[in-house]
């Protein structure tokens, strides 16, 4: 049988019912923020990770508090030391952080009897040590400094991106440290899909780079149509192993013009091994069924005449050759156009 409560004893239980209820919101609560608060304390440890190694060629511009003869601009040598005045051993700077180099120097003044508690902050003026090459068809072939991890991209970017002639593949020649850390030989070779890691669609190919490497972005297999056309240029094959026919450049060209000797187009290919070829192609009788049409190889210049003049082949040659160094080289208004 449940015994009646009185007035009082109902309202001590509410009480004591309200405070557990709001203890156990408030330990809710602090559970909570304390699990907030171990998360940044994650992502700092995450970024200090990430922070710059110092690396020889480095140029330091040291700070010592209310002992400025201390400091001053040091450049990391060869082996990877700076020497600073007072301090009997040179300090190794190479592979350690700025926080961590300030402290080594603080130790060392502190040890070699200069200073108490000496407050040393280091900052650096040149990254030399830890560089990355990036060449090939980029807005910006040069020598970068890299002061984080680095991935193909980010290297990509710091060239400005590939130009619009770029190929289809970049190529990273391995550095020591990249050697290093994969098990592999120094100056092997790995190539990438650019279309496949650009698009994320290879989103492993986008590994880190390291110091020492070198990224190298193909320029794009090109041939070009030049002469009587509408719009002359030069053309990226997008696709090598299948090639681009007479047919399908002058149909890239956007066509004839009205004076345009179809009869006596000229293919020239040159080659590092053997002398330049003039190629007589008689492209009204290919695009008319009579004729087999033909592809075109990398570099070939396919030059349509105008009728009404008739040159020697070598004679033509030369004028396609010039018009195609225009294209290739001072643009003189034409365009590089894409499959």
């Amino acid at each position: 049988m449940r015994s009646k409560e009185t007035p009082t004893v109902m309202v001590k239980n509410f009480i004591a019912t309200t405070i557990g209820a709001a203890m156990f919101f408030v330990s809710g609560a602090m559970a909570a923020t304390m699990e907030q608060d171990r998360a940044p304390n994650s992502n700092v440890k995450a970024a200090v990770a990430e922070e710059y190694k110092i690396g020889a060629g480095d140029l330091l511009a040291i700070t010592v508090m209310d002992a400025p003869e201390f400091g001053g601009r040091f450049r990391v040598t060869d082996q990877g030391i700076i020497e600073i005045s007072g301090v009997g051993e040179p300090i190794h700077a190479e592979g350690q952080t700025p926080i961590e180099l300030a402290h080594a120097i603080g130790n060392a003044l502190r040890e070699a009897k200069q200073l108490r508690e000496p407050r040393v902050s280091v900052f650096i003026e040149e990254y030399r040590g830890r560089t990355i090459t990036v060449l090939g068809a980029v807005s910006k072939p040069a020598v970068y400094p890299i002061q984080k991890r680095t991935t193909v991209l980010d290297a990509l970017s710091f060239a400005g991106g590939a130009l619009p002639n770029a190929g289809n593949t970049v190529t990273i020649i391995r550095g020591p440290a990249s050697a290093e850390a994969t098990g592999t030989a120094v100056g092997s070779v790995q190539i990438i899909d650019m279309s496949r890691l650009v698009s994320g669609e290879n989103v492993s190919a986008n590994e880190e780079v390291k110091t020492g490497d070198v990224i190298s972005v193909s320029a794009a297999q090109v041939v070009y149509v030049v002469g009587a056309v509408t719009k002359p240029g030069g053309f990226v094959m997008s696709n090598p192993s299948a090639g681009i026919s007479v047919i399908q450049a002058v149909a890239m060209a956007e066509g004839f013009k009205a004076v345009a000797a179809t009869h006596h187009g000229l293919i020239i290919r040159q080659s590092t091994s053997s002398a330049r070829q003039e190629i007589p192609v008689d492209i009204g009788l290919m695009m008319a069924g009579k004729g087999s049409d033909m592809l075109l190889a990398p570099n070939d210049i396919l030059f349509i005449p105008e009728s009404g003049g008739k040159k020697a082949l070598k004679v033509m040659g030369d004028i396609a050759m010039s018009a195609a160094n225009g294209v290739a080289i001072y643009g003189l208004g034409y365009r590089i156009g894409t499959r």
